[in-house]
């Protein structure tokens, strides 16, 4: 560290002399300058495992490796690991970044995109940043309102709200230095739910909203000054307009030209990016089609470049150096945006450079990261999709029990994945990669061509994919007036694979698992791994659990109390080493909160809690408490309104008004004021800035009567139910 001279001055009085000042610079020390704060450069990041106190990027090091050099917690004291500090957050919404720790200082994101930098040994708040991002917005994210981090470089935060814009923070106050719009159409159902990647001299970040109506791109801005210096769009647009980069010339030939354009395509990059400063490539994985349905996006066929792949780009010039498609021809919702880690290994007797990454259907890729060769690629979860990767050709051997076009399938990994967005860790002592896996198989239907009205750009692009239990015949009756086959003539006497979570301990030398631990849900948190031979995660059910890196052997379990899905990450202050992570459910599984969940039992209130050695007991939130149904107005609408107004609330409301436990408004418990001003909130957008959006586009005020009619009824139910029990207990008394 740089140091600045300390010396002696000395006043003396004397004839003649007003004062004099003498420095005594024989008696000159040198003290250490104080530490820019959130100064991190090429130079340091190179060098990270030199500074194992700090965690400089999400996962570490720009190997994205979530793996800590640290080793004061280990496998032989870990048992004393207890609570150090907690910072709560003033939200109940999902979590799910990683925090970044620069020289005792904690930069995290929340959701939305708020940022939170803390002093990193007590949890005390520096300073926070609001966006205060458009809340119609969340009427576009298909998984919450979350953001899954930001990014530190000499001396600034860059962080994405989920309206899309991108924001250059000081990381000493949190004072917005520039902020740039990154949406280019605003007319489409974009959100920025992902954190940016620095990348040489500029800042990428990606988008979201494939399984809408979008075209997925990534730009890059630079870092001082925000300005835009290029934008790379992962799948081509309509050949009779031209392609507006030179590298979606040879993505076009893969789609058919009468493809469904007006959907945009998807590919959108949500999530994985890395950069390695060595070989200067950019690493970011793209997502799923739009539709998801391949003959309904592209009726010839086609692999349908750059869907579901890995891309190397040059970050000076924004140009494709090399791809590799995980998925050709996605018809499945198998996006390749999971994070990914970079790696040497020994592979074939020699040394590798490489990159890993195991996407959402099924197969752990190991790729030569300057070149992109396929070196292996294994199934870690169970896939009945394709039998196998051909090593020779790089491509998927289909089995036919994936295609779902004429007739209903059971299909493996279901659209959740094989493994989703949280983060797998490398532990280069062990030489395993520790994968958050998923077991599962829903039933896929495509109902894109049976849709009446025909299918719109603001409609969901996806096929229908169902679990298991869930699936009935007639379940489409009343909407599409459509049967589908019985569950027996669709399962064909094929055993449905037990759906489970599992922590997987991957040797992607041998390609094999060596040890696992049952996980409790498919959303239970990202792992973290040490030199302490440690592996660390979090859980739904609020445990924070500890294994032993090698064996997989459990070390410690603190009950937290907070439902947890983000990956954990440790770090020093002084002589003491923390473990930290952020802890609130949500994202695809929304806020219908599982019971054994801690999210249903304490309200799933935002927390960032931090552990150490010879620490206390964790505090746990209050038990959630469910508010009494409120009296309701006298019923409106009729049978048939009600009837319908239970399906228009299924189709534009359920998804986030179900089983919420106070995150947002249980409607069945609205107060005679809600009722009043229901028309305008749903329709005028009265509590827009709030994040409940307008629907004014979609709904006409006839439909948002017979809704409201509907959940009149709902609450007049409860309400006569509440009441009943209260008279039985208080006739028992």
């Amino acid at each position: 560290m740089p140091s600045r001279p300390r010396c002696r001055i000395a006043v003396i009085a004397g004839a003649g002399l007003a004062f004099a000042l003498v420095i005594q610079a024989a008696g000159c020390a040198r003290e250490p300058d104080l530490p820019k704060v959130g100064w991190i450069t090429r130079d340091r990041l190179l060098s990270a495992d030199k500074e194992p106190q700090n965690w400089l990027t999400l996962g570490r090091d720009f190997a994205g490796s979530y793996y800590s050099p640290l080793r004061d917690i280990n496998d032989r004291n870990v048992a004393q690991l207890g609570f150090a500090w907690q910072y709560e957050l003033p939200t109940r919404r999902g979590l799910q970044a990683s925090p970044i720790v620069v020289d005792g200082v904690m930069f995290t994101s929340g959701n939305w995109g708020r940022v939170y930098a803390l002093d990193a040994a007590t949890g005390r708040e520096r300073w926070t940043f609001d966006p205060r991002p458009d809340g119609q917005y969340a009427r576009n994210a298909c998984c919450d309102v979350v953001n899954r981090g930001v990014a530190v470089w000499e001396g600034r935060v860059y962080v994405a709200s989920l309206d899309g814009w991108l924001y250059s923070l000081d990381a000493a106050t949190g004072a917005v230095q520039w902020k740039v719009d990154t949406i280019t159409d605003r007319s489409k159902a974009y959100t920025t739910p992902g954190a940016p990647q620095v990348a040489g001299g500029v800042v990428v970040i990606g988008n979201a909203g494939a399984d809408l109506n979008v075209r997925g791109y990534v730009t890059a801005y630079d870092l001082k000054t925000g300005a835009k210096r290029w934008r790379f769009f992962t799948v081509p647009r309509d050949p009779a307009l031209g392609q507006d980069h030179p590298d979606l010339e040879r993505a076009a030939a893969t789609w058919d030209p009468r493809s469904l354009w007006t959907f945009g395509g998807g590919g959108t990059a949500w999530d994985s990016m890395l950069y390695d400063p060595a070989l200067n490539l950019l690493y970011v994985g793209t997502g799923n089609g739009a539709p998801i349905s391949w003959r309904d996006r592209s009726p010839a066929g086609g692999d349908n470049l750059f869907l579901a792949s890995i891309l190397a780009i040059n970050p000076d010039t924004g140009r494709l150096v090399w791809h590799y498609q995980t998925t050709p021809g996605e018809n499945w919702d198998y996006t390749a945006t999971m994070k990914m880690v970079l790696a040497d290994l020994e592979i074939g007797g020699r040394q590798r450079q490489v990159l890993m990454q195991a996407p959402k259907n099924g197969f752990f890729y190991v790729l030569d990261r300057r070149t992109g060769e396929l070196l292996a690629a294994d199934k870690f979860a169970a896939a009945n999709w394709a039998s196998h990767v051909d090593l020779k050709t790089g491509r998927p051997v289909l089995t036919g029990d994936g295609d779902y076009q004429a007739t209903p399938k059971l299909v493996f990994p279901s659209p959740i994945g094989a493994r989703s967005w949280q983060a797998m860790a490398f532990n280069p002592g062990t030489g395993l990669v520790y994968i958050p896996a998923i077991e599962s198989a829903w039933i896929y239907v495509n109902m894109v061509r049976a849709r009446r009205p025909p299918l719109d750009p603001g409609s969901w692009s996806h096929a229908t994919y169902v679990p298991v239990e869930a699936y009935r015949p007639d379940m489409f009756d009343t909407e599409f007036g459509i049967k589908l086959p019985p569950l027996d003539q669709v399962l064909a006497g094929k055993p449905v694979p037990a759906a489970h979570a599992a922590l997987r301990a991957w040797d992607p030398r041998k390609q094999r698992v060596v040890w696992e631990q049952p996980g409790a849900y498919d959303a239970d948190g990202g792992v973290m791994s040490t030199a302490g031979n440690l592996v660390v995660r979090g859980h739904v059910d609020g445990e924070l659990v500890v294994y032993a890196a090698d064996t997989g052997r459990e070390l410690k379990r603190i009950q937290t109390g907070s439902s947890i899905s983000a990956a954990p990450v440790t770090y020093r202050v002084g002589d003491t080493q923390y473990i930290a992570v952020m802890a609130g459910l949500g994202g695809a599984s929304g806020w219908s909160f599982p019971e054994g969940s801690a999210a249903y039992r304490y309200g799933n209130r935002g927390r960032i809690l931090a552990f150490r050695l010879d620490g206390g007991a964790t505090p746990l939130p209050p038990p959630y408490v469910e508010v009494p149904v409120p009296e309701p107005p006298r019923p409106t609408g009729s049978t048939a309104d009600i009837a319908a107004g239970a399906i228009l609330f299924g189709a534009r409301c359920g998804v986030c008004h179900t089983n919420t436990r106070g995150i947002v408004p249980d409607l069945t418990r609205m107060s005679a004021g809600a009722h009043a001003a229901f028309p305008g909130i749903v329709l005028e957008g009265l509590l827009r800035a709030n994040g409940m959006p307008q629907f004014d586009d979609v709904l006409k005020p006839a439909e948002v009567s017979q809704i409201h009619a509907y959940l009149i009824d709902l609450q007049s139910k409860a309400y006569a139910a509440q009441q009943q029990t209260a008279q039985s207990k208080a006739a028992e008394r």
